[in-house]
Protein backbone atom coordinates (compact mmCIF):
# COMPACT_ATOMS: atom_id res chain seq x y z
CA UNK A 1 0.00 0.00 0.00
CA UNK A 2 1.17 3.33 -0.78
CA UNK A 3 0.45 7.04 0.07
CA UNK A 4 1.24 9.93 -2.22
CA UNK A 5 3.27 12.45 -0.39
CA UNK A 6 0.68 15.17 -0.50
CA UNK A 7 -2.62 13.82 1.48
CA UNK A 8 -4.90 17.03 0.28
CA UNK A 9 -4.03 15.87 -3.29
CA UNK A 10 -6.28 12.98 -2.62
CA UNK A 11 -9.52 11.81 -2.33
CA UNK A 12 -9.11 11.67 1.34
CA UNK A 13 -9.06 8.38 2.17
CA UNK A 14 -7.53 4.69 0.97
CA UNK A 15 -9.35 2.87 -1.40
CA UNK A 16 -8.75 -0.42 -3.55
CA UNK A 17 -9.17 0.04 -7.12
CA UNK A 18 -12.25 -1.19 -7.83
CA UNK A 19 -13.74 1.36 -4.87
CA UNK A 20 -12.05 4.35 -6.75
CA UNK A 21 -13.49 3.48 -10.10
CA UNK A 22 -16.82 3.39 -8.67
CA UNK A 23 -15.86 6.54 -6.92
CA UNK A 24 -14.95 8.56 -10.26
CA UNK A 25 -18.23 7.74 -11.96
CA UNK A 26 -20.58 9.14 -9.15
CA UNK A 27 -18.46 11.94 -8.82
CA UNK A 28 -19.04 12.12 -12.65
CA UNK A 29 -22.17 12.20 -12.62
CA UNK A 30 -22.65 8.57 -14.14
CA UNK A 31 -25.80 6.94 -13.34
CA UNK A 32 -25.92 4.04 -15.43
CA UNK A 33 -23.08 2.05 -17.41
CA UNK A 34 -23.00 -1.08 -19.68
CA UNK A 35 -20.81 -4.46 -19.04
CA UNK A 36 -21.17 -7.64 -19.50
CA UNK A 37 -22.12 -10.77 -16.95
CA UNK A 38 -18.65 -11.30 -16.35
CA UNK A 39 -18.32 -8.19 -14.60
CA UNK A 40 -16.48 -8.93 -11.35
CA UNK A 41 -18.81 -9.39 -8.63
CA UNK A 42 -17.23 -7.35 -6.38
CA UNK A 43 -17.06 -4.80 -9.03
CA UNK A 44 -21.05 -5.29 -9.09
CA UNK A 45 -21.45 -4.70 -5.53
CA UNK A 46 -18.68 -1.36 -5.91
CA UNK A 47 -20.94 0.17 -8.06
CA UNK A 48 -24.59 -0.65 -6.44
CA UNK A 49 -22.77 1.03 -3.10
CA UNK A 50 -21.74 4.08 -5.24
CA UNK A 51 -25.38 4.04 -7.06
CA UNK A 52 -24.64 3.71 -10.06
CA UNK A 53 -26.89 1.42 -12.59
CA UNK A 54 -25.21 -1.59 -14.39
CA UNK A 55 -27.01 -3.11 -17.08
CA UNK A 56 -25.55 -6.65 -17.64
CA UNK A 57 -25.49 -8.04 -21.12
CA UNK A 58 -24.22 -11.64 -22.72
CA UNK A 59 -21.16 -10.02 -24.46
CA UNK A 60 -19.24 -7.04 -25.41
CA UNK A 61 -21.08 -6.28 -28.30
CA UNK A 62 -24.22 -5.60 -26.93
CA UNK A 63 -22.93 -3.65 -24.25
CA UNK A 64 -21.21 -1.48 -26.87
CA UNK A 65 -24.23 -1.23 -28.85
CA UNK A 66 -26.23 -0.81 -25.95
CA UNK A 67 -23.76 2.59 -24.62
CA UNK A 68 -23.88 4.12 -28.04
CA UNK A 69 -27.60 4.01 -28.39
CA UNK A 70 -27.44 5.52 -24.94
CA UNK A 71 -25.18 8.09 -25.53
CA UNK A 72 -27.57 9.17 -28.90
CA UNK A 73 -30.74 8.91 -26.57
CA UNK A 74 -29.70 11.40 -23.84
CA UNK A 75 -26.86 13.74 -25.11
CA UNK A 76 -24.30 12.44 -22.98
CA UNK A 77 -20.90 9.26 -22.80
CA UNK A 78 -22.09 6.06 -23.21
CA UNK A 79 -19.55 4.52 -20.05
CA UNK A 80 -18.78 0.34 -20.93
CA UNK A 81 -17.02 -1.50 -18.05
CA UNK A 82 -15.44 -4.58 -19.95
CA UNK A 83 -13.81 -6.90 -17.66
CA UNK A 84 -11.65 -8.55 -19.33
CA UNK A 85 -10.72 -5.65 -21.97
CA UNK A 86 -10.47 -8.14 -24.98
CA UNK A 87 -14.36 -8.22 -24.85
CA UNK A 88 -14.04 -4.80 -26.87
CA UNK A 89 -12.81 -6.19 -29.38
CA UNK A 90 -16.45 -8.19 -30.27
CA UNK A 91 -17.96 -4.89 -30.77
CA UNK A 92 -15.21 -3.27 -33.18
CA UNK A 93 -17.85 -1.97 -35.84
CA UNK A 94 -19.68 -0.61 -33.07
CA UNK A 95 -16.97 1.56 -31.50
CA UNK A 96 -16.12 2.30 -35.44
CA UNK A 97 -19.33 3.37 -36.29
CA UNK A 98 -19.55 5.90 -32.72
CA UNK A 99 -16.17 7.08 -34.03
CA UNK A 100 -17.81 8.09 -37.65
CA UNK A 101 -20.92 9.55 -36.06
CA UNK A 102 -19.17 11.44 -33.07
CA UNK A 103 -21.12 10.01 -30.96
CA UNK A 104 -18.73 9.89 -27.21
CA UNK A 105 -18.12 6.27 -25.49
CA UNK A 106 -15.82 6.35 -22.31
CA UNK A 107 -14.26 2.69 -22.61
CA UNK A 108 -13.56 1.51 -19.71
CA UNK A 109 -11.72 -1.82 -19.93
CA UNK A 110 -9.04 -3.76 -17.84
CA UNK A 111 -5.73 -5.51 -18.30
CA UNK A 112 -5.06 -8.86 -16.79
CA UNK A 113 -1.92 -7.58 -15.76
CA UNK A 114 0.45 -4.52 -16.11
CA UNK A 115 3.60 -6.04 -14.38
CA UNK A 116 3.29 -9.86 -14.90
CA UNK A 117 2.65 -10.08 -18.41
CA UNK A 118 3.15 -12.90 -21.71
CA UNK A 119 1.77 -15.55 -19.50
CA UNK A 120 -0.95 -16.80 -22.08
CA UNK A 121 -3.75 -15.43 -19.20
CA UNK A 122 -7.40 -16.47 -20.00
CA UNK A 123 -8.66 -13.48 -22.04
CA UNK A 124 -5.14 -12.37 -22.54
CA UNK A 125 -3.44 -11.09 -25.89
CA UNK A 126 0.33 -11.41 -27.07
CA UNK A 127 0.55 -7.88 -25.05
CA UNK A 128 -1.08 -6.38 -22.99
CA UNK A 129 -1.21 -3.08 -25.84
CA UNK A 130 -2.77 -5.48 -27.99
CA UNK A 131 -6.44 -4.27 -27.62
CA UNK A 132 -5.57 -0.66 -27.14
CA UNK A 133 -3.27 -0.54 -30.63
CA UNK A 134 -6.50 -2.47 -31.93
CA UNK A 135 -9.08 0.17 -30.84
CA UNK A 136 -6.22 2.79 -32.00
CA UNK A 137 -8.16 3.93 -35.21
CA UNK A 138 -11.83 4.41 -33.48
CA UNK A 139 -10.78 6.01 -30.45
CA UNK A 140 -9.69 9.77 -29.92
CA UNK A 141 -7.90 9.21 -26.78
CA UNK A 142 -6.54 6.43 -24.70
CA UNK A 143 -4.40 5.95 -21.36
CA UNK A 144 -4.13 3.46 -19.03
CA UNK A 145 -4.00 3.39 -15.45
CA UNK A 146 -1.53 1.34 -13.29
CA UNK A 147 -1.75 2.71 -10.12
CA UNK A 148 -4.84 3.00 -7.93
CA UNK A 149 -3.60 6.78 -7.98
CA UNK A 150 -4.22 7.11 -11.11
CA UNK A 151 -7.78 5.59 -11.80
CA UNK A 152 -9.85 8.66 -10.47
CA UNK A 153 -7.92 11.32 -12.87
CA UNK A 154 -7.46 9.34 -15.45
CA UNK A 155 -10.94 8.00 -15.81
CA UNK A 156 -12.05 11.69 -15.51
CA UNK A 157 -9.81 12.71 -18.61
CA UNK A 158 -11.12 9.79 -21.15
CA UNK A 159 -14.74 11.16 -19.73
CA UNK A 160 -13.77 14.65 -20.25
CA UNK A 161 -12.30 14.14 -23.74
CA UNK A 162 -14.86 11.75 -24.86
CA UNK A 163 -17.46 14.74 -24.39
CA UNK A 164 -14.88 17.28 -26.03
CA UNK A 165 -15.25 19.28 -29.33
CA UNK A 166 -16.02 16.66 -31.75
CA UNK A 167 -17.35 13.45 -29.31
CA UNK A 168 -15.49 10.22 -30.15
CA UNK A 169 -15.29 7.11 -27.87
CA UNK A 170 -12.32 7.02 -25.55
CA UNK A 171 -10.29 3.95 -23.74
CA UNK A 172 -9.62 3.52 -20.49
CA UNK A 173 -7.06 0.66 -19.51
CA UNK A 174 -6.72 -0.49 -15.83
CA UNK A 175 -4.87 -2.95 -14.34
CA UNK A 176 -6.76 -5.82 -12.70
CA UNK A 177 -3.83 -6.50 -10.07
CA UNK A 178 -5.19 -2.89 -8.91
CA UNK A 179 -8.07 -4.63 -7.15
CA UNK A 180 -6.48 -6.14 -4.95
CA UNK A 181 -4.73 -3.38 -3.82
CA UNK A 182 -5.14 -0.14 -1.66
CA UNK A 183 -4.07 3.71 -1.47
CA UNK A 184 -5.04 7.00 -1.70
CA UNK A 185 -7.41 7.64 -5.22
CA UNK A 186 -6.18 11.20 -6.33
CA UNK A 187 -8.56 13.86 -6.28
CA UNK A 188 -10.84 15.03 -9.98
CA UNK A 189 -9.61 18.40 -10.94
CA UNK A 190 -13.50 19.14 -12.14
CA UNK A 191 -12.64 19.60 -15.95
CA UNK A 192 -15.38 20.16 -17.84
CA UNK A 193 -15.63 18.86 -21.91
CA UNK A 194 -14.31 21.36 -23.70
CA UNK A 195 -16.62 23.38 -26.67
CA UNK A 196 -14.82 25.28 -29.88
CA UNK A 197 -15.46 28.77 -29.44
CA UNK A 198 -16.20 30.87 -33.14
CA UNK A 199 -13.40 33.60 -34.81
CA UNK A 200 -15.27 36.42 -33.75
CA UNK A 201 -14.30 37.50 -37.59
CA UNK A 202 -15.18 34.35 -38.86
CA UNK A 203 -18.60 35.46 -37.23
CA UNK A 204 -19.21 39.12 -38.59
CA UNK A 205 -18.30 37.92 -42.02
CA UNK A 206 -20.86 35.30 -42.38
CA UNK A 207 -23.49 37.84 -40.71
CA UNK A 208 -22.31 39.69 -43.22
CA UNK A 209 -22.98 37.89 -46.07
CA UNK A 210 -26.37 36.27 -44.59
CA UNK A 211 -27.58 40.46 -44.23
CA UNK A 212 -27.09 40.85 -47.90
CA UNK A 213 -28.26 37.95 -49.46
CA UNK A 214 -31.36 37.77 -51.46
CA UNK A 215 -31.86 33.77 -50.54
CA UNK A 216 -30.02 32.44 -47.64
CA UNK A 217 -30.35 28.33 -47.48
CA UNK A 218 -29.82 27.11 -43.88
CA UNK A 219 -28.11 23.41 -43.95
CA UNK A 220 -29.00 21.84 -40.43
CA UNK A 221 -26.52 18.90 -39.76
CA UNK A 222 -26.59 16.59 -37.17
CA UNK A 223 -23.99 19.30 -34.81
CA UNK A 224 -26.49 21.21 -33.85
CA UNK A 225 -28.37 18.28 -32.48
CA UNK A 226 -25.06 17.28 -30.77
CA UNK A 227 -24.35 21.05 -29.60
CA UNK A 228 -27.96 20.78 -28.06
CA UNK A 229 -28.65 23.85 -30.98
CA UNK A 230 -31.72 23.76 -32.25
CA UNK A 231 -33.40 26.79 -30.59
CA UNK A 232 -31.07 28.94 -31.32
CA UNK A 233 -31.55 27.47 -35.12
CA UNK A 234 -35.05 27.98 -35.25
CA UNK A 235 -34.48 31.51 -34.07
CA UNK A 236 -32.09 32.06 -36.83
CA UNK A 237 -34.05 30.67 -39.27
CA UNK A 238 -37.01 32.89 -38.47
CA UNK A 239 -35.17 36.29 -38.12
CA UNK A 240 -33.48 35.70 -41.65
CA UNK A 241 -37.08 34.20 -43.20
CA UNK A 242 -34.46 31.80 -44.50
CA UNK A 243 -35.27 28.05 -45.54
CA UNK A 244 -33.97 25.14 -43.58
CA UNK A 245 -32.64 21.82 -45.09
CA UNK A 246 -31.70 19.05 -43.07
CA UNK A 247 -29.15 16.39 -43.23
CA UNK A 248 -30.73 12.41 -42.56
CA UNK A 249 -29.06 12.29 -39.14
CA UNK A 250 -30.41 16.30 -38.61
CA UNK A 251 -33.88 15.68 -39.12
CA UNK A 252 -35.82 17.18 -35.89
CA UNK A 253 -33.46 20.08 -35.30
CA UNK A 254 -36.03 21.88 -37.09
CA UNK A 255 -39.60 21.15 -36.77
CA UNK A 256 -40.62 19.04 -39.88
CA UNK A 257 -44.35 21.60 -39.75
CA UNK A 258 -42.59 24.88 -39.63
CA UNK A 259 -43.20 27.16 -42.77
CA UNK A 260 -39.65 27.32 -43.37
CA UNK A 261 -38.79 23.28 -43.29
CA UNK A 262 -37.70 22.49 -47.04
CA UNK A 263 -37.36 19.14 -46.04
CA UNK A 264 -34.03 16.76 -45.49
CA UNK A 265 -31.61 15.39 -47.66
CA UNK A 266 -29.97 16.87 -50.97
CA UNK A 267 -28.89 16.11 -54.48
CA UNK A 268 -31.03 13.70 -55.58
CA UNK A 269 -32.13 12.67 -52.00
CA UNK A 270 -33.87 16.55 -51.78
CA UNK A 271 -37.51 17.25 -52.32
CA UNK A 272 -38.24 19.38 -55.13
CA UNK A 273 -38.54 22.79 -52.78
CA UNK A 274 -35.06 21.98 -51.62
CA UNK A 275 -33.69 21.47 -54.48
CA UNK A 276 -34.93 24.53 -56.58
CA UNK A 277 -33.84 26.51 -53.36
CA UNK A 278 -30.50 25.50 -52.95
CA UNK A 279 -29.79 26.05 -56.93
CA UNK A 280 -31.07 29.35 -56.22
CA UNK A 281 -29.86 30.11 -53.39
CA UNK A 282 -26.98 33.44 -53.04
CA UNK A 283 -25.41 32.08 -50.07
CA UNK A 284 -25.70 28.91 -48.24
CA UNK A 285 -24.83 27.84 -44.61
CA UNK A 286 -23.83 24.45 -43.19
CA UNK A 287 -24.38 23.91 -39.84
CA UNK A 288 -22.74 21.13 -38.21
CA UNK A 289 -22.49 18.53 -41.15
CA UNK A 290 -19.54 17.42 -43.37
CA UNK A 291 -21.84 16.83 -46.11
CA UNK A 292 -21.96 12.56 -45.95
CA UNK A 293 -22.73 10.42 -48.97
CA UNK A 294 -26.05 9.47 -47.57
CA UNK A 295 -27.51 12.94 -46.65
CA UNK A 296 -26.56 14.66 -50.07
CA UNK A 297 -27.23 11.54 -52.55
CA UNK A 298 -23.41 11.10 -53.15
CA UNK A 299 -22.64 14.43 -53.18
CA UNK A 300 -25.00 15.59 -56.32
CA UNK A 301 -26.22 18.46 -54.87
CA UNK A 302 -25.97 21.49 -57.69
CA UNK A 303 -25.89 25.16 -56.37
CA UNK A 304 -24.32 28.39 -57.41
CA UNK A 305 -23.92 30.20 -54.05
CA UNK A 306 -21.32 31.35 -51.91
CA UNK A 307 -20.78 28.51 -49.21
CA UNK A 308 -20.08 28.51 -45.90
CA UNK A 309 -19.26 25.82 -43.48
CA UNK A 310 -19.59 25.47 -40.04
CA UNK A 311 -17.95 22.22 -38.20
CA UNK A 312 -16.54 21.54 -35.20
CA UNK A 313 -13.70 19.40 -36.50
CA UNK A 314 -11.91 21.37 -38.77
CA UNK A 315 -10.42 18.55 -41.26
CA UNK A 316 -13.82 17.69 -42.33
CA UNK A 317 -14.87 21.02 -44.00
CA UNK A 318 -14.22 21.21 -47.59
CA UNK A 319 -13.71 17.52 -48.32
CA UNK A 320 -17.02 17.59 -50.19
CA UNK A 321 -17.40 21.30 -50.94
CA UNK A 322 -14.32 24.23 -50.62
CA UNK A 323 -16.04 27.07 -48.75
CA UNK A 324 -15.58 30.74 -49.00
CA UNK A 325 -15.75 30.78 -45.43
CA UNK A 326 -14.84 28.02 -43.34
CA UNK A 327 -16.02 28.11 -39.64
CA UNK A 328 -14.39 25.61 -37.18
CA UNK A 329 -16.23 25.89 -33.85
CA UNK A 330 -18.89 24.35 -31.64
CA UNK A 331 -22.32 24.74 -33.28
CA UNK A 332 -24.02 26.20 -30.04
CA UNK A 333 -21.42 28.92 -29.76
CA UNK A 334 -21.52 30.10 -33.27
CA UNK A 335 -25.47 30.16 -33.76
CA UNK A 336 -25.32 32.17 -30.47
CA UNK A 337 -22.46 34.53 -31.25
CA UNK A 338 -23.77 34.84 -35.09
CA UNK A 339 -27.40 35.67 -33.63
CA UNK A 340 -26.01 38.53 -31.34
CA UNK A 341 -24.13 40.20 -34.52
CA UNK A 342 -27.46 39.46 -36.68
CA UNK A 343 -29.83 40.89 -34.20
CA UNK A 344 -27.61 44.56 -34.47
CA UNK A 345 -27.47 44.33 -38.23
CA UNK A 346 -31.58 43.77 -38.33
CA UNK A 347 -34.14 45.77 -36.81
CA UNK A 348 -36.84 44.87 -39.31
CA UNK A 349 -38.65 41.73 -39.79
CA UNK A 350 -37.60 39.62 -43.13
CA UNK A 351 -40.59 38.43 -45.91
CA UNK A 352 -38.91 36.72 -48.73
CA UNK A 353 -41.96 35.05 -50.03
CA UNK A 354 -40.23 31.55 -49.05
CA UNK A 355 -42.80 30.39 -46.20
CA UNK A 356 -45.71 30.73 -49.18
CA UNK A 357 -43.09 28.87 -51.70
CA UNK A 358 -42.58 26.10 -49.11
CA UNK A 359 -46.13 25.74 -48.36
CA UNK A 360 -47.22 25.28 -52.13
CA UNK A 361 -44.66 22.75 -52.60
CA UNK A 362 -45.49 20.17 -49.62
CA UNK A 363 -47.34 17.15 -51.63
CA UNK A 364 -47.68 13.74 -50.40
CA UNK A 365 -45.52 11.29 -52.75
CA UNK A 366 -47.45 9.43 -54.90
CA UNK A 367 -46.69 5.72 -55.76
CA UNK A 368 -47.63 3.21 -58.89
CA UNK A 369 -50.53 1.03 -57.69
CA UNK A 370 -49.36 -1.90 -56.16
CA UNK A 371 -50.90 -4.81 -53.72
CA UNK A 372 -48.45 -5.91 -50.63
CA UNK A 373 -46.69 -3.53 -48.59
CA UNK A 374 -43.80 -0.44 -49.61
CA UNK A 375 -41.83 1.00 -47.51
CA UNK A 376 -43.80 4.60 -48.20
CA UNK A 377 -46.92 3.07 -46.73
CA UNK A 378 -45.39 2.61 -43.45
CA UNK A 379 -43.94 6.11 -43.43
CA UNK A 380 -47.58 7.15 -44.07
CA UNK A 381 -48.95 5.28 -41.54
CA UNK A 382 -46.84 6.00 -38.75
CA UNK A 383 -47.60 10.07 -39.64
CA UNK A 384 -50.94 8.99 -37.89
CA UNK A 385 -49.40 8.47 -34.32
CA UNK A 386 -47.23 10.39 -32.36
CA UNK A 387 -43.92 8.55 -30.80
CA UNK A 388 -41.35 10.15 -28.20
CA UNK A 389 -38.09 8.94 -30.05
CA UNK A 390 -37.11 7.34 -33.04
CA UNK A 391 -34.25 4.76 -33.70
CA UNK A 392 -34.02 3.81 -36.99
CA UNK A 393 -31.56 1.19 -38.91
CA UNK A 394 -31.00 3.22 -42.51
CA UNK A 395 -30.99 -0.19 -45.32
CA UNK A 396 -32.60 -0.32 -48.76
CA UNK A 397 -35.75 -1.60 -46.37
CA UNK A 398 -36.37 1.50 -44.45
CA UNK A 399 -34.55 3.89 -46.35
CA UNK A 400 -38.70 5.83 -47.14
CA UNK A 401 -38.43 6.36 -43.40
CA UNK A 402 -36.67 9.32 -43.43
CA UNK A 403 -39.80 11.31 -45.30
CA UNK A 404 -41.26 10.63 -41.35
CA UNK A 405 -42.50 14.57 -40.68
CA UNK A 406 -40.40 15.15 -36.77
CA UNK A 407 -40.76 17.60 -34.80
CA UNK A 408 -37.77 18.01 -32.55
CA UNK A 409 -34.41 16.24 -32.39
CA UNK A 410 -35.69 12.66 -31.34
CA UNK A 411 -34.36 10.97 -34.29
CA UNK A 412 -31.20 9.04 -34.27
CA UNK A 413 -29.96 7.01 -37.06
CA UNK A 414 -26.07 6.33 -38.53
CA UNK A 415 -25.56 7.38 -41.97
CA UNK A 416 -22.04 5.86 -42.05
CA UNK A 417 -23.95 2.03 -41.25
CA UNK A 418 -20.71 0.06 -40.18
CA UNK A 419 -23.04 -1.62 -37.82
CA UNK A 420 -26.79 -2.63 -37.33
CA UNK A 421 -28.54 -2.34 -34.18
CA UNK A 422 -29.65 0.86 -33.37
CA UNK A 423 -33.53 -0.09 -33.73
CA UNK A 424 -33.18 -2.67 -31.57
CA UNK A 425 -30.90 -1.41 -29.04
CA UNK A 426 -32.69 2.26 -29.00
CA UNK A 427 -35.87 0.38 -27.52
CA UNK A 428 -34.38 -1.98 -25.59
CA UNK A 429 -31.99 1.11 -23.61
CA UNK A 430 -34.34 3.77 -23.29
CA UNK A 431 -37.14 1.72 -21.28
CA UNK A 432 -40.26 4.20 -23.19
CA UNK A 433 -43.16 2.57 -23.82
CA UNK A 434 -43.50 5.24 -26.49
CA UNK A 435 -40.50 4.78 -27.96
CA UNK A 436 -40.26 3.50 -31.48
CA UNK A 437 -37.63 1.19 -33.46
CA UNK A 438 -37.25 0.58 -37.18
CA UNK A 439 -34.82 -2.07 -38.25
CA UNK A 440 -34.70 -4.73 -41.14
CA UNK A 441 -33.94 -8.68 -41.19
CA UNK A 442 -30.13 -8.35 -40.64
CA UNK A 443 -31.03 -5.85 -37.79
CA UNK A 444 -33.13 -8.46 -36.05
CA UNK A 445 -30.84 -11.08 -36.88
CA UNK A 446 -27.38 -9.11 -35.23
CA UNK A 447 -28.91 -8.08 -31.96
CA UNK A 448 -30.84 -11.74 -31.42
CA UNK A 449 -28.94 -11.59 -27.84
CA UNK A 450 -30.56 -8.37 -26.19
CA UNK A 451 -34.08 -10.24 -26.77
CA UNK A 452 -32.98 -13.29 -25.29
CA UNK A 453 -30.69 -11.72 -22.16
CA UNK A 454 -33.92 -11.49 -20.25
CA UNK A 455 -34.01 -7.54 -19.91
CA UNK A 456 -37.47 -5.84 -20.08
CA UNK A 457 -37.85 -4.25 -23.59
CA UNK A 458 -40.53 -1.39 -23.62
CA UNK A 459 -41.53 0.29 -27.19
CA UNK A 460 -42.06 -0.73 -30.11
CA UNK A 461 -40.34 -2.52 -32.99
CA UNK A 462 -41.20 -2.64 -36.83
CA UNK A 463 -39.36 -5.14 -38.63
CA UNK A 464 -39.66 -4.06 -42.40
CA UNK A 465 -39.28 -7.49 -43.78
CA UNK A 466 -38.27 -7.72 -47.66
CA UNK A 467 -36.96 -11.25 -47.10
CA UNK A 468 -33.16 -9.62 -47.68
CA UNK A 469 -34.28 -9.60 -51.34
CA UNK A 470 -32.39 -5.98 -51.53
CA UNK A 471 -29.63 -3.96 -50.37
CA UNK A 472 -28.67 -0.63 -50.24
CA UNK A 473 -26.51 -0.39 -53.54
CA UNK A 474 -22.99 2.13 -53.06
CA UNK A 475 -20.66 0.00 -55.08
CA UNK A 476 -21.75 1.05 -58.61
CA UNK A 477 -22.15 4.85 -58.23
CA UNK A 478 -21.62 7.95 -55.39
CA UNK A 479 -25.30 8.10 -55.26
CA UNK A 480 -26.88 5.31 -53.26
CA UNK A 481 -29.31 2.80 -54.97
CA UNK A 482 -31.68 -0.23 -55.08
CA UNK A 483 -30.12 -3.03 -55.41
CA UNK A 484 -31.62 -6.76 -55.81
CA UNK A 485 -29.40 -9.59 -53.99
CA UNK A 486 -31.57 -12.17 -55.94
CA UNK A 487 -32.42 -14.10 -52.59
CA UNK A 488 -35.37 -14.17 -50.36
CA UNK A 489 -35.25 -15.30 -46.68
CA UNK A 490 -38.39 -16.71 -45.37
CA UNK A 491 -38.04 -16.66 -41.48
CA UNK A 492 -41.78 -15.49 -40.30
CA UNK A 493 -41.86 -18.42 -37.79
CA UNK A 494 -39.05 -18.01 -36.52
CA UNK A 495 -39.90 -14.14 -35.52
CA UNK A 496 -42.51 -15.01 -33.94
CA UNK A 497 -41.87 -18.39 -31.91
CA UNK A 498 -38.45 -16.44 -30.39
CA UNK A 499 -39.12 -12.40 -30.28
CA UNK A 500 -43.49 -12.70 -30.11
CA UNK A 501 -43.15 -10.92 -33.13
CA UNK A 502 -46.84 -10.13 -34.77
CA UNK A 503 -46.88 -10.36 -38.53
CA UNK A 504 -48.88 -8.08 -40.71
CA UNK A 505 -49.09 -8.20 -44.56
CA UNK A 506 -51.56 -5.78 -45.11
CA UNK A 507 -52.21 -1.54 -44.38
CA UNK A 508 -55.05 -2.51 -42.50
CA UNK A 509 -53.59 -5.68 -40.38
CA UNK A 510 -50.32 -2.84 -39.65
CA UNK A 511 -53.03 -0.02 -39.13
CA UNK A 512 -54.69 -1.73 -36.40
CA UNK A 513 -51.87 -3.49 -34.85
CA UNK A 514 -50.37 -0.16 -34.02
CA UNK A 515 -53.40 1.41 -32.87
CA UNK A 516 -53.48 -0.72 -29.77
CA UNK A 517 -52.32 -0.34 -26.48
CA UNK A 518 -48.70 -0.82 -25.86
CA UNK A 519 -47.96 -2.67 -22.80
CA UNK A 520 -44.35 -3.62 -22.74
CA UNK A 521 -42.63 -4.18 -26.29
CA UNK A 522 -44.51 -4.87 -29.28
CA UNK A 523 -42.30 -6.32 -32.12
CA UNK A 524 -44.10 -5.95 -35.37
CA UNK A 525 -42.81 -8.25 -38.68
CA UNK A 526 -43.81 -5.80 -41.43
CA UNK A 527 -43.82 -7.78 -44.77
CA UNK A 528 -42.74 -5.90 -47.27
CA UNK A 529 -43.10 -6.80 -51.06
CA UNK A 530 -39.80 -7.75 -52.19
CA UNK A 531 -40.41 -5.86 -55.57
CA UNK A 532 -41.07 -2.64 -53.98
CA UNK A 533 -40.29 0.83 -55.00
CA UNK A 534 -38.74 3.43 -53.03
CA UNK A 535 -39.61 7.19 -53.42
CA UNK A 536 -36.04 8.04 -52.39
CA UNK A 537 -33.82 5.21 -54.05
CA UNK A 538 -33.35 4.67 -57.46
CA UNK A 539 -33.00 1.16 -58.68
CA UNK A 540 -29.44 0.46 -59.28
Amino acid sequence: MSQPKRKEETVGREMSGDEAVAYVLKELGVKRIFSTHSLPDVLRERLKQYEVQVDLTLNGRDALILADSYARDVGDAGVVLLVPGTLALEGMSVVAQSYADSVPLLIISTVRSHKDVGRARVGELRTPDDVSQSLLPVTKFRERAVSIEEITVTVEKGYKEALSNRARPALVEIAEDLFKLKAYPLSTAEQKPERKTPDKNTVAKVAEVLVSSKLPVIVAGYGVKAANAHKDLLELAELLDAPVITTIRGKGVFPASHPLFAGEGLGAFATDVASKLFLEADSILVLGSRLPQLSTAGWSMKFKGFVMQNNVDGEDIGKVVMPQVPIVADTGLFLKELLNALKQKIKEKQDRGIRSTVSASRRVFTMKPHTGLWPYDVTRLLQQFQFSKYFVDLSSATFDIIRLPIEAPVWHTSESILEKGLGVAGIAVSGDERALGITDLAGVQKNLSLFLSGRSLRGTLLILNDGGATYLDTSKADIPTLGKSGRYVEIDKQLEDSLGAITVETYGQLKDIMAEENKGAKIVNVKIDPEFESIVLMKA
